[in-house]
């Protein structure tokens, strides 16, 4: 099982990091070392929602 969520990261912390071509065109992501992950969540802003879950 899978999920997509939706957040937002202040933009000072993200300017640090290259978005990535991970497929076509519109698929991109920014890839953040899992080192990294403490400072990315004390980061996020607001609410994490839940857009779309993916059942095997």
């Amino acid at each position: 099982m899978g999920y997509v969520t939706r957040f937002e990261v202040k933009k000072v912390f993200m300017d640090r990091y290259e978005i990535h071509q991970v497929g076509a065109s519109h698929h991109t992501e920014w890839w953040i070392p899992c080192e990294e992950l403490e400072d990315l969540n004390a980061n996020i802003v607001g609410k994490i929602e839940v857009i779309g879950e993916y059942r095997a």
